[in-house]
């Protein structure tokens, strides 16, 4: 059985946050290519515990907007990156500035 190492977490977080073709899919079978070795049961969690990052990312900006000149703007990456990291230590820098762009994205939708 194979942990679910920061590594693991990472491509998993990073699967998660694909446009294109794979937006919105499910991480398992491409997950599961890359560690054949995860049970279902390991490669749901990794789903789920994606899940979860995105979901606290993206309303932990929607609901934190800064007001400045009249201007609504987004919460710096420096204030996401410490709220996000209290949470996930695992997240790796390229992942946290992807999750952070996304999640600015998607609170100006």
């Amino acid at each position: 059985m194979i942990n679910l190492s920061h590594e693991i977490l990472n491509e998993a977080l990073s699967f998660s946050m694909e446009f294109g073709e794979n937006w919105l899919v499910p991480i398992n079978k491409r997950l599961s290519k890359i560690y054949p070795g995860l049970s279902n049961k390991e490669l749901d969690n990794c789903d789920l515990i994606c899940k979860q990052v995105n979901k606290i990312a993206n309303s932990y900006v929607y609901d934190n907007p800064i007001l400045t000149d009249q201007k609504y703007s987004f919460v710096n990456f420096e204030q996401f990156e410490i709220f996000i990291n209290a949470q996930f230590d695992w997240i790796s820098t390229k992942n946290l500035t992807h999750l952070y762009s996304q999640s600015c994205y998607y609170a100006s939708k």
